[in-house]
């Protein structure tokens, strides 16, 4: 929450779909359970500090997964969405030369689960992702030929793990923890033998990171003087530094397959599109354009394509340069929606979460509705 003339902005409370009642001194929002379903929050809020008077209270308590909340007038009736569908875990084969399909697309992961952030391993034989299959957000790991798939252990309490990124030796990986404090960036081992925080809480979600293909550089997303800028972080001696620092939010998605740039979403002019940015420093570079959301990039093994996606539906690429976008994909885009593709290390196979299904919407009651006008 900020003051509506300007300000700095401070935390509230943790959750999501926030919505004011009526009378402007009460704010509902939906909380996810870390055992299932979620929960209607209530805070009370002081009109002149903008923070939390006495203890949340906790309205009622539902199954399933909801979103987009709405409080009538009277504040005693909610509506709410159920989301019914799933994001699944989605192998789909390509063309040597990488332009198109090569097969089916082959689900991984079925059932009513929401799957995230597919990584491959440097040897392709593995994909680190996210998935609430047993409840919160937790990093798991499938071995692509046996088809087994474990969850990472993590020491100590948070609220979650997700954004898995491989390191080159291919028995680490980075991600990003939700803690009481906000969310943090750390560094664990596969087995489970060690792990170490690399950047503290905060309360900004690290959605852009990226790691270099030699394993010395973390980029991630970092506000400065209310933008996200991106920050290089030396894995070997922790000191980081800034990249850039334009006036607009930035997102680290994927360095080249030679490190010498970093791909990021800028949403400089309006749209976010598709940048890059030398990493030893220099001038930002626009590679797509137009009214779609550019989002995903990955870079071709051979370094001179980059694919991308315009606004969750199907992927193109473009050459690392810039240049107009070439279909790889052709689905039906009536329904479509595809959540974070990533290309394969050998460039055989695109990994994302498709989405399934739809919601349903209910109407909550509490306590004795008013009538109209009173």
């Amino acid at each position: 929450m900020l003051p509506a003339g300007g300000g700095a902005p401070h935390r509230v409370v943790g959750g999501t779909s926030h919505v004011w009642d009526a009378t402007g001194s009460r704010l509902y929002y939906l909380l996810r359970n870390q055992d299932g379903g979620a929960s209607l929050r209530m805070a009370t809020i002081d009109p002149e500090s903008g923070t939390v008077l006495g203890q949340e209270a906790t309205v009622a308590v539902l199954t399933g997964l909801l979103r987009d909340l709405a409080v009538s007038a009277d504040g005693h009736r909610f509506a709410v969405a159920e989301v019914e569908g799933s994001m699944n875990l989605t192998l789909l084969p390509l063309t040597a030369d990488g332009t198109r399909p090569a097969g089916p697309e082959v689900t991984l992961n079925s059932g009513q689960v929401i799957d995230r952030y597919p990584s491959f391993s440097p040897d392709g034989r593995r994909i680190a992702y996210s998935s609430d299959r047993l409840g919160a957000m937790n990093v798991w790991v499938l071995d692509r030929e046996t088809g087994r798939q474990n969850r990472l252990r993590l020491p100590g309490h948070d609220l979650g793990a997700n954004i898995p990124l491989w390191l080159p030796d291919g028995r680490r990986l980075i991600l990003m923890r939700s803690v009481e404090a906000g969310y943090a960036l750390w560094l664990v081992a596969v087995d489970g033998s060690s792990a170490e925080e690399l950047v503290p809480a905060s309360t900004d979600r690290y959605t852009g990171t990226a790691v270099s293909n030699d394993g010395r550089w973390l980029a991630f997303s970092n506000r400065r003087d209310g933008l996200l800028q991106i920050d290089l972080l030396d894995l070997v001696t922790k000191e980081h530094r800034p990249l850039t620092t334009s006036p607009s939010d930035k997102f680290a998605e994927v360095f080249s397959p030679d490190d010498r740039y970093l791909v990021f979403g800028s949403n400089a002019g309006g749209n976010v599109q598709t940048w890059r940015i030398p990493v030893a420093g220099g001038k930002e570079e626009q590679l797509t354009s137009g009214e779609e959301r550019m989002r995903h990039a990955s870079y071709a093994p051979d370094g001179r394509t980059i694919y991308v996606q315009p606004s969750h539906r199907n992927v193109y690429r473009i050459d690392a340069g810039g240049g107009p976008l070439i279909p790889v994909t052709t689905f039906p885009e009536s329904s479509l929606f595809i959540e974070e593709p990533v290309v394969s290390p050998d460039g055989r196979f695109l990994a994302y979460c498709r989405s399934h299904g739809g919601a349903v919407l209910w109407l909550l009651t509490i306590g004795e509705a008013q009538p109209a006008g009173r």
